[in-house]
């Protein structure tokens, strides 16, 4: 199964542009960002088997420092390119080109995947396609293992709703992507199984965990 806008969101055509573009923590979709990134760090402190999920150019995994392989997942060649430069193609670390969605019906490897982390990626998804997704992480896991979840998130309908009188040129932003509802996507992911745990790092940057 392929998510429905996954060649709208391959981010080919911006991949060269995309690392200076997200240091700019003044933009209010920035903001949040390395202090998100220092969590996701500190949530995989005992990982061994990770896959990341829409890793764009390695930031997530640049991260990690626990681990014993892991699968780098991005539908963008390009910026699987600038991920295997910048993560030096260290051979515990293996890069898939695929989408969201369709990489877990792909993944043949023989082995028990403990954590998946996704950061700024999985508001790419339709809300029908991130339950899916969920449903999926939860079947793909070993048991006691953890899904870290750093992404564009409100936390309910009448939230954005503010966010869009205090953010008016980001409107056009808001209605194109497909941020979280938090308090809809966390009883998904409690009605699954999952043990939930929530971060919010700006007024748009949140972190999820969930424990299998």
């Amino acid at each position: 199964m392929k998510s429905k806008f996954a060649q709208k969101f391959n981010h080919d055509p911006i991949a060269s542009d995309y690392d200076d573009n997200i240091q700019n923590e003044d933009n209010p979709i920035r903001k949040g960002y390395s202090d998100l990134m220092k969590w996701v760090e500190s949530q995989t402190q005992k990982s061994n088997i990770l896959v990341d999920l829409g890793c764009g150019t390695g930031n997530t995994t640049s991260q990690i420092k626990s681990y014993k392989k892991i699968y780098c997942v991005d539908i963008s060649q390009n910026m699987l390119n600038i991920a295997k430069r910048k993560l030096k193609n260290n051979d515990d670390i293996v890069f898939i080109e695929n989408d969201l969605l369709s990489f877990f019906d792909n993944f043949n490897d023989k082995i028990e995947v403990d954590t998946i982390v996704s950061t700024y990626a999985i508001h790419h998804l339709t809300q029908e396609e991130k339950h899916i997704l969920f449903e999926k992480t939860y079947n793909f896991l070993a048991k006691g293992g953890k899904v870290i979840f750093g992404d564009l998130m409100f936390k309910d309908k009448e939230y954005e709703d503010n966010m869009k009188i205090k953010y008016p040129d980001l409107v056009e932003d808001f209605d194109d992507e497909l941020y979280w509802y938090i308090d809809d996507e966390v009883k998904k992911l409690e009605s699954i199984g999952f043990k939930t745990e929530i971060k919010r790092f700006s007024d748009l940057s949140w972190g999820i965990c969930g424990e299998k």
